[in-house]
């Protein structure tokens, strides 16, 4: 890979002093003219903390040669347009740990090049998201304001009369009133239950909380709202990592002889998958698989046991005799006697 290096003389944000030198980054200087060549004898060149060494490099990306400072977790060179369409777009997706665009690096990019390669609108986004995968599930957002606010469980047994108004939450920021267990509006004697089974309007909110965004799902172990964007319906919860289905809104479960989220005919598919309109008839297909498995499974341990049996058994026999015709056959060709 070839590149140049800018002198101070041709960059604002360059200055000398003793840092960074080109072949620092893998490569080898272009020749420089003589007076700038004598100029940069013995200087090491580096920038300021914020901006780092500018090299004219090919980006790995558009494949253009531009002054690029290079990635500090593998030193491969990504322009800054590139770089930037690519966090947003991984911000956009709601990831708060952003991996290198070259794919060969496994590493992670640091928060401040994260945040200095963002627009205004995403840094504010990525912050939240950021500020998310780092609490656990006694905090939540406000789903009005986005203000965190964390559950602090009492030392004594609550009364039942009191036991769902310990969740009634005032946000301090927008004094939205909102349930911390199922991260709705407030439903005023109405258990979560009933209120997420009965009631339209948190079907109606839950599509509205998002900056506006419709279909959302909650994650079925938190019950934060997740929105998606793009992708499959595999979902994983940025707070607490649950995997669901953004379909049903169901975790992932899989057994091996048993199938999974996506198989049709197993007791853990989605129920959208496989007759989603007939739901009995649906549970009983399933089921009824589930069960011929359960029986069969028996069946074909025995058949297994029974065979690896027979063939010890028939070995024990074979295995002298084929040893002894192979004794005989190379005896018989050495022309050597018994």
């Amino acid at each position: 890979m070839k590149f140049k290096l800018l002198l101070a003389s041709q960059h604002p944000f360059l200055h000398p002093c003793p840092c960074f030198r080109a072949d620092d980054f893998g490569g080898s200087a272009a020749k420089l003219p003589a007076q700038e060549e004598r100029r940069a004898q013995g200087r090491k060149w580096c920038t300021s903390p914020q901006f780092g060494p500018l090299l004219v490099l090919s980006c790995r990306v558009c494949l253009e040669e531009k002054p690029i400072k290079p990635l500090s977790c593998c030193k491969k060179a990504v322009c800054e347009e590139c770089l930037k369409r690519y966090l947003s777009s991984q911000v956009q997706l709601g990831q708060a740990d952003i991996k290198c665009p070259i794919t060969e690096c496994n590493e992670h990019l640091d928060e401040t090049t994260v945040l200095y390669n963002l627009p205004h609108d995403d840094i504010i986004k990525y912050k939240y998201f950021l500020e998310l995968s780092r609490i656990d599930s006694s905090t939540k957002p406000c789903p009005q304001c986005k203000h965190f606010t964390t559950f602090r469980r009492r030392g004594h047994i609550p009364t039942p009369a009191k036991l769902e108004n310990k969740y009634k939450i005032q946000c301090p920021s927008c004094q939205f009133v909102w349930c911390f267990k199922c991260h709705s509006p407030w439903h005023e004697g109405v258990n979560c239950k009933e209120y997420k089974k009965g009631d339209k309007l948190l079907r109606h909110w839950a599509n509205e909380i998002e900056h506006g965004q419709r279909n959302a799902q909650k994650c079925p172990k938190c019950k934060i709202h997740i929105q998606r964007t793009e992708g499959c319906d595999h979902m994983t919860c940025s707070q607490c990592n649950t995997n669901f289905c953004y379909r049903c809104g169901e975790r992932y479960r899989q057994l091996r002889f048993f199938g999974d989220h996506t198989s049709n005919l197993s007791i853990f598919g989605c129920k959208y998958r496989y007759l989603p309109e007939r739901p009995h008839l649906r549970r009983l297909v399933r089921g009824s698989v589930c069960a011929g498995k359960l029986l069969i499974t028996p069946l074909i341990l025995v058949l297994g046991l029974a065979l690896g049996a027979i063939a010890v058994v028939i070995g024990l026999f074979v295995f002298p005799i084929y040893c002894l015709c192979k004794k005989q056959r190379k005896r018989s060709r050495t022309g050597m006697p018994w």
